[in-house]
């Protein structure tokens, strides 16, 4: 009898689709530009291969917009509002948050509001300082640090104003540059600011570990990176988000 009833409840779970495993299906807009482009195919990827397969991820990024941009931008809006998401992404012009504080948090804020509104939870996407500073703000940022410092701070106190999660992709960026110059420096492309493909895998790692609440360090997904450059990468990601 009792084999039975296991067999028959088996034969039920397969037939509703369930699975132990299972994960819900969140649903996540990215709102953003080129670096937001950059990192798409790998963030998709990487999802695709972990427990979160089911997630419905789409994205808004045309090059060089701000979220000024955005907040005009009745498309975009309207997106928000009509699309029942669970997440949306931030993410701001590379240099605005650094160079125009202000600004952007005055944005910020107005998207998530909007975001607030429609039943969604606001994720900020803290970008990455150029790899050799700001030549166009030479003066503010001659290097990488000072524009990370800046652009961290600035995504920061608006994640905490909004009372938002950060993705803090450009600390970890900035980590694994110290732990590894070499690997630090191929996380760009080379124009010095986009991502590499390997600049897109911690990217991914790090919004696999904020967006899920999941530990990186267990993807088996290397994104093509050489294991011990991916496993230094899951490591630190896990390790910025969890101190966030």
């Amino acid at each position: 009898m009792l084999l039975r009833r296991n067999l028959i409840l088996s034969l039920f779970s397969l037939y509703l689709g369930v699975s132990a495993s299972a994960e819900p299906a969140e649903k996540i807009l990215f709102i953003g530009n080129s670096y937001t482009g950059g990192v798409r195919k790998m963030v998709t990827e990487l999802v695709q291969q972990s427990p979160h397969a089911n997630a419905q991820i789409s994205f808004i990024n045309p090059g060089g917009k701000t979220l000024e941009f955005h907040l005009k931008n009745k498309a975009t809006v309207e997106k928000i509002e009509t699309g029942k998401f669970d997440i949306v992404v931030l993410q701001d012009q590379s240099q605005f948050p650094a160079v125009f504080p202000d600004r952007f948090q005055k944005a910020a804020v107005a998207l998530h509001k909007i975001i607030k509104r429609s039943g969604a939870t606001t994720v900020f996407y803290e970008t990455w300082g150029r790899r050799d500073g700001d030549k166009m703000n030479k003066k503010l940022f001659p290097n990488f640090e000072s524009m990370q410092k800046a652009l961290s701070k600035s995504y920061q106190s608006t994640a905490k104003k909004c009372r938002a999660n950060l993705a803090p992709v450009g600390s970890t960026w900035s980590t694994v540059r110290e732990k590894n110059p070499k690997l630090g420096r191929e996380l760009y492309r080379g124009d010095g600011s986009h991502p590499s493909p390997k600049g897109s895998y911690l990217a991914a790692c790090v919004f696999y570990a904020t967006l899920f609440d999941k530990d990186p360090r267990k993807l088996k997904f290397t994104g093509g990176l050489p294991e011990e450059e991916a496993k230094l990468i899951r490591e630190v990601a896990y390790s910025t988000v969890t101190n966030a």
